[in-house]
């Protein structure tokens, strides 16, 4: 009788083989140019201004994301309490993005099908990360230059209720009183009626 071997496929990439590509191709990128830590998140913190990259699983188990987080020590945190410099987590951060992946991959960038393709991904990640990485984190790079640049170039009007919180807190930790108030009084004019503790949280800038 003829017997015949079925055809096993290799095993899809797994999250922790990708995760070990990033570790040894993109990770030593960023720790040159000042970040630090190890697993899934590191940090760059300059002065009060804290950068945060981090690798979050997709749902799926086939590809993830790389997100990025700015934020300044003297505010809030996104949740509304202070957390230690060294402990910001992306989801932290008031300024948030991601380095997205090529068209047409919808859910995060893929760990690929087999090494060659993997490799291919996360080289591919390097050269987005000195083009999307840099881009983001060059809006929040310095302060207090930075804080000063958003608050000339952000609308009141423009921006999401929730967002004007947070730049009339950076224009009041300037100093800028009068420009506080236009980013406070914005968002109270169009907060949904629902949002008791955000409206709160503009009056009170409005008292200060």
């Amino acid at each position: 009788s003829q017997t015949c071997c079925a055809y096993i496929p290799m095993p899809a990439i797994t999250r922790t083989t990708f995760l070990k590509l990033l570790t040894k191709q993109l990770f030593p990128v960023l720790k040159a140019e000042g970040f630090e830590g190890s697993g899934q998140t590191l940090r760059r913190i300059r002065g009060p201004v804290v950068h945060v990259f981090n690798v979050q699983a997709a749902s799926g188990g086939k590809a993830c994301y790389l997100n990025l987080g700015a934020h300044f020590d003297f505010l809030p945190g996104e949740g509304g309490s202070f957390v230690p410099t060294a402990e910001i987590e992306e989801a932290h951060c008031i300024f948030r993005d991601r380095i997205d992946p090529p068209p047409g991959e919808a859910f995060g960038w893929a760990y690929g099908a087999d090494s060659a393709q993997a490799e291919e991904n996360v080289e591919f990640i390097v050269s987005e990360w000195t083009r999307q990485g840099h881009a983001f984190f060059a809006q929040y790079d310095t302060y207090p230059a930075s804080c000063v640049r958003l608050l000339q170039q952000t609308d009141p009007d423009q921006i999401h209720p929730a967002k004007t919180l947070h730049m009339a807190r950076i224009a009041r930790h300037l100093g800028e009183a009068e420009r506080a108030r236009a980013f406070a009084q914005s968002g109270l004019a169009r907060a949904p009626q629902a949002a008791t503790s955000l409206k709160a949280k503009l009056e009170q800038v409005l008292a200060g």
